[in-house]
């Protein structure tokens, strides 16, 4: 993934303290059970007395029961995932279509797991994990979140991934909300309905541009055609006497 510059230039004795074993506590944090115990949804849930079901969920702004919750996370558009101040990977929205091939894979095993569980100890995967986790915890140089695209020299498979900083009603550091998705169809619909073009630039950072058609009809995305100019007749300026033009 491409990092932003302000993210590459973090202090690596600082983000790769990050506790991926997840051994402290957060305030939600559910003890007495195994963190990467395969069963620990099931087992949490039923230690909590966790609302399931039919049973009303009383949000800020709303009253929903826990299914429909459900239904409309598992109908919403990317993947999500919800980690915890504490390292703690606690929910994703696990797809409706059982065939759909995930970008960033999660299971229900998974739920429950450490971050150094959930993330393959391979290559940067870890690193770059903690450094994004640590820069949001801080809230390095002011940054809330996070973009991270995924090049591939195909402009017809555009993934990026954003990681936004969680806070509590006191602007505390709560956790880290991530949203994973393909922009290609989204950019395409825009594309296709603006006139404009997604093309290969290289110099921009990206890699990719857009590029507008001749001033594109702001409703149906054609580009318009002049009509010649008329020849205007040219008024002096009453001050100088000088031609307008």
């Amino acid at each position: 993934m491409a990092e932003p510059k302000w993210l590459q230039n973090m202090n690596s004795d600082e983000y790769l303290k990050e506790d991926f074993d997840a051994k402290g506590k957060s305030k939600y944090t559910i003890e007495g059970i195994d963190k990467n115990d395969p069963d620990w949804l099931d087992k949490a849930a039923k230690k909590v007395h966790a609302a399931e079901g039919d049973d009303y969920v009383k949000l800020d702004s709303g009253l929903l029961t826990v299914n429909q919750l459900n239904w409309m996370f598992r109908n919403t558009l990317g993947e999500m995932t919800f980690v915890d101040d504490n390292n703690q990977f606690l929910w994703y929205n696990r797809p409706v279509d059982p065939n759909y091939k995930m970008k960033a894979k999660r299971t229900p095993d998974q739920v429950g797991d450490t971050m150094k569980a959930v993330h393959p100890d391979i290559r940067e995967v870890i690193p770059t994990a903690k450094k994004v986790v640590h820069a949001l915890r801080k809230k390095q140089d002011g940054h809330d979140d996070v973009y991270m695209p995924v090049p591939n020299g195909n402009l017809k498979k555009l993934i990026l991934h954003y990681y936004k900083r969680v806070e509590d009603d006191n602007g505390n550091y709560a956790g880290i909300y991530e949203w994973v998705q393909d922009l290609y169809p989204l950019v395409k619909y825009f594309c296709e309905t603006t006139g404009q073009k997604l093309v290969v630039d290289d110099d921009a950072a990206t890699g990719a541009t857009y590029r507008r058609n001749s001033d594109p009809d702001a409703v149906s995305g054609a580009s318009k055609k002049r009509a010649p100019e008329e020849k205007k007749e040219e008024k002096p300026d009453t001050s100088t006497g000088a031609s307008e033009h």
